[in-house]
C-alpha cells in the first residue's frame, strides 16, 4: 500500500504537469509571414494559439501602407498568384482558416494588385479549380445545419470585369456542371435519416436535405427538377407549408450567392 506521503508526491507532480502544459498551450505562438507579389509586400501576422488574431498589411513600392484589417482570420494556409480573369495580369490569393466552426473552415481573399484600390473579396469555404474550363474557377461549399446532416450545396464564381460572378449556365461551365447532384444520392440521405429518425416528427430536419437539392439545381438552373422531387417524395401532412417556407429560403440563398457585393471583404462592408 502506499504511503500517504507517496500519494501526495504524486499528485503533487501530477498538478504541476497539468499547469505546466496549459501554460504552454495558453502562451502566444506568433507567426509572421512575408509575401511578395510584383511591386508588393504582404505581411500576415497571427497567433497561433488563438482565434481569429489574424492581421494583414500591405505595402507598395513606396512602402506606404495600402491595406490593412486585423481579427478576422486565424491562420495563414497558403498563397497562390494566378490570372483568374484570363486578362494578362494576375491576382493574388490568400487561404486563411478560420477554423472555428464546421460550417466555415477556410476564407479567400483575392487581391486584383493592377487596380488602383486595394479592395479585396472575401470567399468562404473556397479552393481554386483549373485545367477544367479556360478561365480558372472559384468553388464554395455551404453547409446546412445541423452539420450531422452533411447536407449542402456548392456553386462557382469567375472573376469578370472586377467582380465575383456567380456562373448560372452549366453548358458553359464544365466547374459549374460538376457541382450537380444526384437524386439517387439525395434520395438515399433522406431514407438513411427515416431510417433512424421519424421524417414526419416534429423534431424532424429532413427539409433541410430538400433545401439543399432544390437550391443545388436552382444554381444549375434546373429548379423545377428540384420542385419535382420534393413532390414526389415528400410524404409528411405538413407538405404544403414546408413546401412554402423551402420556396423563401431557397430564394434567399440563390439571391445571397447571386450578388457580387456578397463577395467585398466583409471589413470594407461596415
Amino acid at each position: 500500500m502506499l504511503k500517504k506521503n507517496t500519494v501526495n508526491c504524486f499528485v503533487g507532480v501530477f498538478l504541476f504537469l497539468v499547469i505546466s502544459i496549459q501554460k504552454i498551450y495558453s502562451q502566444d505562438k506568433i507567426v509572421e509571414k512575408e509575401i511578395n507579389v510584383d511591386s508588393y509586400r504582404i505581411f500576415l501576422t497571427y497567433n497561433d494559439n488563438a482565434f481569429f488574431t489574424g492581421s494583414l498589411e500591405i505595402f507598395d513600392k513606396y512602402n506606404n501602407s495600402v491595406f490593412y484589417a486585423d481579427s478576422f482570420y486565424t491562420q495563414y494556409n497558403s498563397d497562390t498568384v494566378i490570372d483568374l480573369n484570363a486578362e494578362g495580369s494576375r491576382e493574388l490569393i490568400l487561404d486563411l482558416s478560420t477554423g472555428a466552426t464546421m460550417y466555415d473552415y477556410n476564407m479567400f481573399l483575392i487581391f486584383d494588385l493592377s487596380k488602383k484600390y486595394i479592395e479585396p473579396f472575401e470567399i468562404h469555404n473556397a479552393q481554386i479549380v483549373t485545367g477544367i474550363d479556360e478561365q480558372p474557377k472559384i468553388e464554395s461549399e455551404v453547409r446546412l445545419s445541423p452539420n450531422y446532416l452533411g447536407a449542402g450545396y456548392a456553386y462557382s464564381l469567375k472573376y469578370e470585369d472586377g467582380k465575383m460572378i456567380l456562373e448560372t449556365d452549366p453548358s458553359e461551365s464544365k466547374v459549374l456542371k460538376s457541382l450537380d447532384m444526384k437524386e439517387r444520392d439525395i434520395l438515399e440521405q433522406i431514407e438513411g435519416y427515416d431510417s433512424e429518425t421519424d421524417e414526419c416528427s416534429e423534431e424532424s430536419q429532413v427539409q433541410v436535405y430538400y433545401e439543399a437539392y432544390i437550391t443545388q439545381k436552382k444554381i444549375l438552373g434546373q429548379e423545377s427538377k428540384g420542385w419535382k422531387f420534393f413532390d414526389s417524395h415528400y410524404k409528411c401532412k405538413d407538405k404544403k407549408r414546408v413546401k412554402e417556407d423551402l420556396k423563401k429560403i431557397v430564394y434567399e440563398n440563390s439571391k445571397y450567392i447571386s450578388d457580387p457585393l456578397n463577395y467585398k471583404f466583409s471589413k470594407l462592408k461596415n
